[in-house]
């Protein structure tokens, strides 16, 4: 199972978030996080309905939970 998502599901998480950080609302830079919602250290799979979109700042702070 892959780790990271490709530039396909980047394009599309950002896409679904409008632009924007799924937590803050902050516009998102280039250098944004594809996160994943259930983490994968937590089993979660890397396909876009277990992705977000995040600012570096709160994928960050959000750490595995």
């Amino acid at each position: 199972m892959k780790r990271f998502f490709d530039k396909q599901q980047r394009s599309i998480l950002a896409w679904v978030s409008g632009g924007s950080c799924a937590i803050c609302k902050e516009k998102l830079k280039r250098n944004f996080h594809a996160d994943h919602v259930l983490a994968y250290a937590n089993g979660g799979k890397t396909v876009t309905k277990n992705g977000q979109a995040l600012c570096q700042k709160c994928n960050l702070t959000k750490g595995t939970n």
